[in-house]
């Protein structure tokens, strides 16, 4: 995508889609809204011991949450694709 483009789309407020990852044991939908301790990669996401303050509308997801791997405790990480 061109720049141009890129920034057309951030002026009218489209987003790019975005993955986030969070261990599987604090991910909860609850209200129309994803909980999670939502980390920006799978290694991240295994350092994370506690939910983070972001909340994910459950409208912006683009697929299911998806097992991606294990943390070396063996807490499963999840992986989302969302707006």
């Amino acid at each position: 995508m061109d720049i141009m483009v890129a920034d057309a789309q951030q002026q009218q407020g489209v987003r790019s889609p975005t993955l986030s990852f969070c261990q599987a044991r604090f991910y909860e939908e609850d209200d129309g809204r994803l909980y999670c301790n939502w980390a920006v990669n799978f290694r991240y996401a295994c350092f994370v011991w506690w939910p983070t303050n972001k909340i994910i509308p459950a409208g912006a997801k683009l697929s299911e949450p998806e097992v991606v791997g294990k943390c070396g405790n063996g807490e499963p990480v999840y992986k989302l694709h969302h707006y």
